[in-house]
């Protein structure tokens, strides 16, 4: 199971060589800027544009824009992304992980998809605690954790982890996941998660807004008359 929708095309692989320091920053600089980012995560809100590129078997690209939300709250993190065009249209989707449960919303459609992650809870968990309220040593527990130097996203220099997951089911998934730190929040500015065929999903995360106040209902999805509810 991957994130249904997961900007900006794949910025140039840094030419630091992994793990070497770049301008003060290495690998265990970014992890422990993670943990103490950590600690204080309570929650985040920021705009999102996402480029899903499909190489094989038939190229494809598909870009959409939106908001999200990550809210930790008990010992469990959840998110709620609001997709608001697809290519430059309008295209509303709702997408919502809470409670061990997925669902994605499509008005236009007039249909829910509900999932249970059940066995694939630990990799919805792990995906989605990148960069927002993982810890270091929690992503040294999951992934193989390589420092690429600082690459440019949006022009700006950020931390760049390479990762390759130790769970072999997550692995079958995604292979290698890039992800971009900002070290003066903590948090992911970008993330990309490849396939085995090498098709990609990149996330970009702009205008980030760090622990402020969650609606109650942030994560329920209100539905309009007639929808039909699709249980997986």
């Amino acid at each position: 199971m991957g994130l249904p929708c997961l900007a900006a095309k794949p910025a140039k692989a840094a030419k630091t060589a992994p793990d070497a320091p770049a301008n003060g920053v290495d690998l265990k600089a970014v992890l422990a800027r993670l943990d103490t980012a950590s600690a204080a995560f309570k929650s985040a809100q920021a705009d999102i544009t996402t480029d899903i590129v499909q190489k094989v078997p038939i190229p494809d690209d598909d870009k959409q824009t939106g908001a999200i939300l990550f809210e930790r709250k008990n010992g469990e993190l959840a998110m709620a992304m609001h997709l608001k065009t697809d290519n430059g249209k309008p295209a509303a989707k709702d997408v919502v992980f809470a409670g061990g449960t997925g669902k994605l919303y499509e008005p236009m459609l007039k249909q829910m998809q509900v999932f249970k992650t059940g066995a694939n809870q630990a990799l919805a968990n792990t995906i989605l605690a990148l960069g927002f309220g993982g810890s270091g040593k929690d992503l040294e527990k999951n992934w193989e954790v390589a420092f690429a130097g600082l690459d440019p996203v949006d022009g700006k220099p950020f931390a760049k982890l390479e990762l390759v997951p130790r769970d072999a089911s997550v692995k079958k998934t995604f292979p290698k996941v890039w992800l971009w730190i900002d070290m003066g929040n903590g948090l992911a500015v970008q993330q990309q998660f490849f396939d085995p065929e090498g098709n990609y999903k990149l996330a970009t995360y702009r205008n980030i807004r760090l622990n402020g106040k969650v609606p109650s209902d942030a994560f329920e999805i209100k539905t309009a008359p007639g929808t039909q509810v699709v249980n997986h």
